[in-house]
């Protein structure tokens, strides 16, 4: 499901892609959280790269794609709780750096949101996780790409491409996709260079701006979101 490897300091989480997040997969959800938080609260560990082995980081959902389970306790423990995956990423104590290869859709770009540093491939484009995910976070949109953009993003139902993507400032660096792999290894080695007392001060002054910002009162919103998406029955 997620594969797990170390590159010295740097830990390398792999998945096929991250669509089953998009699917609301709560088990598929709560490894990459356990996974998340366990290389955190190691002392070995400096920084994390999210990357894909398939064509694409999250393909986008079709039209008849089943988003609406029940969201309930289970699913909130893995997703919107501040314990939950997108918290775990938003507040890491290391540096997350994501590999974008083919489309970025949904939870896939939630998890850009998410992440410190983004390199993605020329050909790739990102869809906005604002239509059809209650976890979705504007204050992150907002403070990532600024509010008239994350707005527009949320609104004009059509993805970015990478290019627009870079500019607007989701995305850090645009490489051949060959390289992309590579080139996010290469920066969360950078990073790891730091010293851990210095990543985890730098982290902690990005989290006091966050929940200054209202990000964790987004996430914590998230329940009432998927009540509205279910008609009210979130429990």
């Amino acid at each position: 499901m997620i594969d797990v490897k170390r590159d010295g300091p740097v830990a390398v989480l792999s998945a096929t892609d991250y669509g089953a997040l998009s699917r609301h997969d709560v088990a598929f959800a709560a490894a990459l959280r356990d996974a998340v938080v366990e290389l955190a609260d190691s002392d070995e560990v400096k920084a994390l790269v999210l990357r894909s082995t398939g064509n694409d980081f999250a393909p986008p959902l079709g039209a008849d794609a089943c988003v609406s389970p029940p969201f309930g306790a289970a699913w909130h423990a893995a997703y919107a709780a501040c314990n939950g995956l997108y918290q775990s990423l938003a507040f890491c104590k290391k540096i997350v750096v994501t590999a974008v290869r083919g489309r970025c859709h949904d939870a896939g770009s939630m998890l850009v949101l998410c992440s410190d540093h983004t390199v993605c491939a020329a050909d790739s484009e990102f869809g906005s996780p604002f239509e059809r995910l209650p976890e979705a976070n504007l204050v992150l949109a907002a403070l990532t790409v600024r509010l008239n953009r994350a707005k527009s993003w949320m609104l004009a139902g059509q993805p970015w491409s990478a290019r627009q993507a870079c500019e607007r400032g989701l995305v850090n660096r645009i490489e051949d996709v060959a390289a992309v792999d590579a080139l996010a290894l290469q920066m969360a080695h950078a990073a790891a260079r730091t010293p851990l007392d210095g990543i985890a001060m730098s982290k902690i002054q990005i989290e006091a701006l966050l929940d200054a910002q209202g990000a964790g009162t987004d996430f914590d919103a998230a329940g009432l979101f998927a009540q509205v998406m279910t008609g009210g029955g979130a429990s």
